[in-house]
């Protein structure tokens, strides 16, 4: 990008993708290290902050299908990272908990996550690192929009 002009919709998109390469070296440690992709730590996450979700709760809050969900979880309760539980309020409802190895992939992978990304923004003043979080702020909102209509339809993202 030449400095003499304003960055446009395709920048964007260039340094997006850009930005988004920085998080592979903690993508791979991750994988190394637990074994678990992106989307199942994700999903790990989710339930390290609100235990006892259901499917759909779930399935709403990362924005995919139940059937996607229902596989997701299949794969880490047979690994033991999560447990499900039958709902004390409805017999047919099912609640998903982490088990104690699901528990500490989070623990153990979060500081290290927030260490690498603060150790990049280090590097910033605080007007743009104003600017960007204002700017991902924003992102986020109109993904979240276009996810959840995706969701609603039934389609993953």
């Amino acid at each position: 990008m030449a400095a003499d002009r304003t960055p446009g919709r395709e920048d964007l998109i260039t340094w997006f993708f850009r930005a988004s390469a920085l998080l592979d070296p903690v993508r791979l440690a991750i994988w190394d290290s637990q074994g678990l992709t992106v989307t199942q730590l994700r999903l790990l996450f989710h339930l390290y902050e609100r235990e006892g979700m259901s499917n759909a709760e779930l399935a709403e809050a990362m924005y995919v299908t139940r059937p996607s969900i229902s596989a997701l979880l299949d794969r880490l309760e047979r690994r033991g990272f999560i447990r499900r539980e039958i709902s004390p309020d409805d017999r047919r409802g099912i609640r998903i908990f982490l088990e104690p190895a699901g528990r500490e992939a989070v623990t153990s992978l979060r500081p290290a996550i927030r260490r690498y990304v603060a150790d990049l923004i280090a590097e910033l003043s605080d007007d743009e690192v104003a600017a960007i979080a204002r700017s991902l702020e924003r992102l986020v909102q109109a993904g979240r929009r276009r996810q959840s209509k995706k969701a609603a339809e039934g389609r993953d993202v």
